[in-house]
């Protein structure tokens, strides 16, 4: 038997350093697709916590991989310069979002004060911990959840990251640690099964979402390790999976529920695992028509506003449906255009100005 002959090298470069993959913005955006078409019908969607957790491996993937590119060019990590993109990227879209939702509530709604106290929780980035413990408030932000797991991700991993590497150099035993403590945070999980938890809190905590962290992180460790990177047949299992996963994962958000205890316990687990077999395919150098699909223009220009069309579709559907008392039609005719129009002009007139600074 002949040996495999090896990927040539100058298509692994596509792999790291890190560079920009269309196939992840059609990815994210269609994904978010799913996410809007839920919260207007959950039955249209059941499964939109599948891509939940797709979405924070991917984040946790790419900050992985930028933190990751800074310590081997500088030696170090760069804290501030890394949280103050962060800031820029995000913060801008969000408290404009979060204002304008301010001046409506106390223009229109009752309670005021209610809906003042989760526009705090969410601009503390709480808002998940708000909603674990059922802390009393109204739920027109509700969508925030995770945002605030993704803003507590931002704070803690690039101190952790750097002991990592302080203590293990980067190598398979650094990958190993971080394997082990997303194993750890998945058995937590179902220890909190067991032990009654109910699904809100299962959820919407940070400890039982962080797992799915974990293997995006330790996918950006594995794609900068060459005996993992430069693996033929790694490169070839990934992309042979990635039509099988995609498949699944429509199976899935059509099917799933997240009322179902079974995902929590080890079903999420299973989930995150193809999620990180699909970014690994995608970000790989051989192609498959799952590249072919997720390239297409109008999913990529979804996956660059994906940020403003999840900060304003949950409050655009909820003004539509509990203060004005319209019905789905409405949602589906005029709250998705309202939130596309929103999406664009967050994109366009927020977003990219501040990061262009």
């Amino acid at each position: 038997m002949t040996a495999p002959s090896a990927i040539p090298a100058p298509n692994l470069q596509t792999v790291y350093p890190l560079g920009y993959h269309p196939a992840l913005d059609g990815l994210r955006g269609v994904m978010t697709l799913g996410v809007l078409a839920a919260h207007i019908q959950l039955v249209w969607c059941p499964g939109s916590i599948v891509f939940m957790d797709t979405f924070f491996i991917m984040s946790a993937y790419l900050i992985t991989s930028l933190l990751l590119r800074d310590f081997e060019r500088n030696g170090r990590i760069d804290f501030k310069r890394f949280l103050l993109r962060r800031v820029r990227r995000l913060f801008p879209a969000f408290y404009t979002m979060l204002a304008v939702f301010t001046l409506l509530a106390w223009l229109l709604l009752d309670d005021f004060a209610g809906h003042f106290k989760q526009v705090l929780a969410a601009g503390l980035y709480v808002s998940n911990w708000t909603r674990a413990f059922a802390v009393p408030m109204p739920a027109w932000l509700g969508h925030t959840w995770s945002l605030s797991i993704e803003e507590q991700f931002y704070l803690l991993w690039p101190l952790l990251l750097l002991g990592i590497l302080r203590a293990f150099k980067l190598s398979r035993l650094a990958l190993l640690v971080i394997i082990l403590a997303a194993v750890a945070f998945a058995w937590w999980r179902a220890h909190l099964v067991l032990e009654g938890a109910n699904n809100v809190r299962l959820y919407n905590g940070t400890d039982t979402r962080a797992d799915a962290l974990l293997l995006g992180c330790a996918l950006g460790v594995a794609l900068k390790l060459d005996a993992i990177r430069l693996n033929p047949l790694f490169v070839r299992t990934c992309a042979a999976l990635a039509g099988p996963i995609v498949l699944f994962f429509a199976f899935l958000g059509g099917w799933l529920s997240w009322e179902w205890m079974w995902p929590y316990q080890w079903g999420n687990l299973i989930f995150s695992l193809c999620s990180v077999l699909l970014i690994a395919a995608l970000v790989g150098p051989q192609r498959t028509w799952v590249h072919a699909l997720f390239e297409l223009a109008p999913a990529v220009f979804l996956g660059r506003i994906c940020y403003g069309l999840y900060l304003w579709h949950f409050p655009i559907y909820n003004f539509m449906r509990f203060h004005f008392q319209l019905s789905d039609i409405w949602l589906v005719c005029l709250g998705i255009p309202l939130t596309f129009a929103c999406a664009v002009a967050s994109h366009y007139w927020i977003e990219r100005p501040f990061l262009r600074r």
